[in-house]
């Protein structure tokens, strides 16, 4: 550093980063800073890569820890990027000055994290006191909100991509201390400037930014041209891509004194709404990528009503440009922004296989009413829904919280009539991911109940979460009293699914009584047979509950579900008079009985002539003869501390989009 190129044996022994470490203090008008800036190193591309710069400047930073309490060059940089990015912002302009801040900003972000690793706030707390000459703002709100309004304000243009994927990281670097610290981000004095302590305004519209460059899906540069590095080392080149340097520059970020050998780190290639391919993504949209990375970060800290958060107000009340609503809520503080909802839907299609599109996806629908009005209004709403039961379909290749918060989209999707009635007109082909049967003419309703009951029966027999098949059942519960003409295969898995029930039923109250003969009634094993066999026993209620309201309310739309009732009425024989399923049961049986007196009337019983037969029937049968229920109605409900799940899990994706 100091001259026009380095390379990383020059960092070992470099004049201008052994001055900016030393004991000396350097003023911020100092020609220093102009020759310190002027540097290309290759930016760490790979892990390894990243640990060899850390490796070359540690002693440096371990001298600037020791001496900067009196030289205060660290505070003395941040003045000297804010002079820059300033510059950046009024010239907008590919030159010296957008190169020099980056530069800056990189060695900032080395330095901060460094500083944050040893000792979480420790050395940054100087730079949280107010100034001289100020009204009460400190160094480190004037950087944070340089770093907000070099996001917003400068274009993203090949010359500035990097410079916006390092303010970005750098942010997330600041944010990061949460995975340091003892204490909790709640008394955190860097998340304080975040939450407290900037523009509300600035916070609006850099909450906008950051949701546009989602919305954009920019590409990285394909390269970024670097001169020769002639040195002697083999740390030479001509180019080297910068969208890899910010995405394990990233990781670095992310895992601060964690193993970079995590089990979630993994990354699987998914065809789900092709041509788009999630490795491309993760190679080429990065800005994206770090931009809704930063958002969830964000909007999933202080989500309680004593400490508003201003990025989850701005994110979860945002309105169309195209339709602007007039019943916002007046008590809300933030002035409200809009983006263009059809972008951003087009876009979440797209993405929504992924970990961070699938929880922004979860996030709109749970708590902007506007936003989730939209999607349920869409005449293509089968390309959102079918990329999410695709995650959901492959289970085993995904992590478990992908799956529940797939899974939680559908069952918000589910508490709207409309959206339970629509999906059953729109008919699909060619499912070549469904691989256990072919389906051809099946309608997207019947594809959702398909793989929601195939999730409840793997859940069954390998994973027993309890949790898991409660949101699968509301979801299919909610859409029950709106099934139409559902495919004979989708009949056939609710009825095979019920069968699967009574079998473990049966051997679960073998063993009981077997452990009820041998051992003493608080044996755990006795307990936990307890236990699954009430488990057992509310999904076996549920799911006659289900055919129950499809039989109540479109039974004449249903005659492949009456066909399979009548094929399978055996397998309810035990339960008739089982306390838990006999009122519901009664309504079954009454439509098992009457559709089987008009088959018995048959003289061929060819499927053909059955079916014939059930259709007449259907239209024939009075509804008043079966019991009425109350409807089947769930709302998803947010757990109360939800910072619990969704924090750690944010914090994850940033290492889980990364594929070594």
């Amino acid at each position: 550093m100091g001259a026009q190129y380095s390379s990383l044996n020059d960092l070992k022994s470099n004049e201008c980063l052994t001055r900016f470490a030393s004991e000396e203090s350097i003023s911020v008008n100092d020609p220093f800073w102009n020759q310190f800036l002027s540097f290309r190193l290759r930016t760490p591309f790979t892990t390894a890569h990243s640990k060899l710069i850390e490796e070359s400047t540690s002693i440096y930073l371990q001298h600037l820890e020791t001496n900067n309490p009196k030289t205060n060059n660290y505070g003395i940089l941040i003045e000297v990027f804010i002079r820059l990015a300033s510059a950046v912002r009024d010239e907008c302009d590919d030159n010296i000055v957008t190169w020099q801040t980056y530069n800056a900003l990189f060695i900032l972000r080395c330095v901060t994290k460094y500083f944050i690793e040893i000792d979480s706030e420790q050395n940054l707390h100087p730079y949280f006191l107010p100034q001289e000459n100020s009204d009460r703002s400190s160094l480190m709100s004037f950087f944070v909100d340089t770093l907000f309004r070099t996001t917003i304000a400068v274009p993203v243009e090949s010359y500035s991509y990097a410079l916006h994927l390092e303010v970005l990281n750098t942010l997330l670097s600041l944010l990061s201390i949460q995975m340091c610290a003892k204490e909790a981000a709640l008394i955190s004095a860097i998340y304080s400037i975040f939450m407290h302590r900037l523009d509300p305004l600035l916070i609006s519209e850099f909450t906008r930014t950051l949701l546009e460059h989602f919305i954009k899906q920019t590409d990285c540069p394909p390269a970024i041209a670097v001169a020769p590095l002639n040195d002697a080392n083999g740390d030479s080149g001509t180019l080297y891509k910068i969208g890899q340097s910010v995405a394990y520059g990233l990781w670095s970020v992310v895992t601060l004194g964690m193993t970079s050998a995590s089990s979630s780190s993994t990354v699987t290639t998914d065809t789900a709404v092709p041509p788009h391919d999630p490795a491309y993504d993760l190679r080429n949209r990065h800005l994206a990528n770090q931009s809704i990375h930063l958002i969830l970060i964000l909007s999933n800290h202080f989500t309680n009503d004593t400490h508003r958060n201003p990025y989850r107000l701005a994110l979860l009340h945002f309105t169309d440009t195209q339709d602007t609503p007039t019943n916002l809520p007046d008590s809300e503080p933030l002035p409200w922004f809009s983006v263009d909802y059809r972008r951003l839907y087009d876009v979440l299609c797209q993405t929504v296989h992924t970990d961070q599109s699938t929880l922004l996806l979860y996030m709109l629908l749970h708590r902007n009413q506007h936003f989730k009005a939209y999607v349920i209004s869409r005449t293509n709403i089968d390309q959102i829904v079918l990329p999410v039961l695709r995650v959901i379909y492959a289970a085993t290749e995904r992590n478990s919280h992908h799956i529940y918060m797939s899974l939680i989209i559908l069952l918000i999707l589910s508490e709207d009539d409309y959206f339970n009635r629509t999906i059953h007109d729109i008919k699909l082909k060619k499912l070549t991911w469904y691989t256990e049967r072919s389906l051809n003419e099946i309608s997207l309703g019947g594809l959702l109940v398909a793989v929601v009951l195939r999730t409840i029966q793997f859940n069954m027999t390998r994973m027993r979460d309890k949790y898991l098949h409660t949101n699968c059942l509301a979801a299919l519960a909610n859409m029950s009293s709106q099934f139409q003409n559902l495919h004979t295969y989708v009949a056939q898995r609710i009825v095979s699914l019920f069968n699967l029930l009574a079998r473990k039923h049966s051997k679960t109250l073998d063993h009981i009584q077997q452990h009820s003969t041998k051992t003493a009634a608080n044996d755990e094993t006795l307990n936990e047979y307890v236990q699954d066999l009430t488990i057992i026993e509310d999904v076996m209620r549920m799911v006659l509950e289900i055919i129950n309201s499809c039989l109540s309310h479109t039974l004449r739309h249903n005659t492949n579900l009456i066909y399979t009732l009548l094929y399978n009425r055996d397998i309810f024989e035990n339960y008739r008079t089982h306390p838990s399923f006999q009122d519901v049961l009664q309504n079954i049986d009454t439509v098992i009985i009457y559709f089987a007196e008009k088959v018995d009337k048959l003289e061929q019983r060819s499927t053909e002539y059955v079916k014939e037969a059930l259709e007449m029937g259907a239209k024939q049968f009075p509804l008043d003869r079966l019991k009425k229920f109350p409807e089947l109605k769930f709302k998803y409900v947010e757990e109360e501390q939800p910072e619990d799940f969704f924090v750690p899990y944010v914090w994850t994706l940033g290492m889980s989009k990364i594929s070594h």
